[in-house]
Parts: C-alpha cells; structure tokens; sequence
C-alpha cells in the first residue's frame, strides 16, 4: 500500500500479506477490512486494558485466592462456566462504559478513553449524608456536572417495548 501525504517528499507504504487472490477480494477492499480489524484490535485492547477481566487458563476450581484458601466455594465448581460468566459480565460493563465515554464526549465535544471516563466519572470518591428518607451523594464539581448530564441523558430515554 502506497499513500501520498501532501506536504511530504517520500510517501508512505507498508505492505499487507494475505493468502487471498486478486479475484477473491480486490485491494481497496483488503485494506478496508484490514483497517476495520485493527479499529476492532483496538477497541478490544482497550476493553482488556481498563477492565482486565481476570479470566482462568486452568480447568481445575480455584484452591487459594491471594495465598489464602477460600473460606467458602460456590458456584458450579466448572471454570468454562466461571470464565464465560466473567467474560458476559466484563462484556457488558465495556458496553455501559462506552456508552457513558459517548455521552461525555457529547457533552464536553472532546474525546474519551475508556480508562479517563472509568476514572474521572466513574471512579470518584463519594460522600453519603442520610436524611430522613433521603439519601444524597456528594461528589466532586467535575464529576457532578458529567453525572448531572447522564441524568438528564437517562431521563430522556424510553422504555423498550
């Protein structure tokens, strides 16, 4: 692949190696299904990277957990089960993040990573004063603006039918 860049003397080249033909798929059309799988790459390094689901690599039941042996067991006792649960589990809150990350980038008109919203809206230290029947969060300035506009955003939205 060879790419002109205005301004620059020398183009950009790199090269893509495939066991496809040329009448299987034509050029544009490998490069483009090379680029959609290095944007998927990307987003699925970054969900490993701010989730880091901890997944098993052994069939056998965990016997200690941080040098400790588990006071109690539950669940099947089947890791495959266990590391599907997590990986459903870890998929969804990447899905409720992204969604949060798309609503501050819509709110703020800059971009995100998964790691800021996790940290900066998610990941905020909190304060709880009880009242009566009333239960308040205190949290800080920046985060209260961003959690104001999720609010707002979550109220807008209608229920499936």
């Amino acid at each position: 692949v060879i790419q002109q860049r205005p301004g620059e003397l020398f183009p950009h080249h790199f090269w893509l190696l495939t066991s496809w033909t040329e009448e299987q798929i034509g050029a544009a059309d490998l490069l483009a299904l090379y680029r959609r799988r290095g944007i998927a790459e990307s987003l699925m390094g970054e969900w490993m990277s701010t989730l880091s689901p901890a997944l098993s690599s052994t069939r056998r039941p965990k016997s200690h957990y941080r040098e400790k042996a588990p006071k109690t067991t539950t669940g099947s006792g089947d890791p495959f089960a266990a590391n599907e649960v997590i990986l459903l589990l870890s998929g969804l809150a990447y899905q409720l993040l992204h969604t949060a990350r798309t609503l501050v980038e819509e709110a703020t008109q800059s971009g995100w990573s998964l790691k800021r919203v996790h940290e900066r809206v998610l990941k905020v230290a909190a304060r709880v004063v009880v009242h009566a029947r009333r239960a308040t969060f205190v949290i800080a300035s920046m985060s209260a603006e961003l959690w104001d506009l999720a609010w707002r955003w979550l109220g807008r939205l209608s229920p499936a039918t």
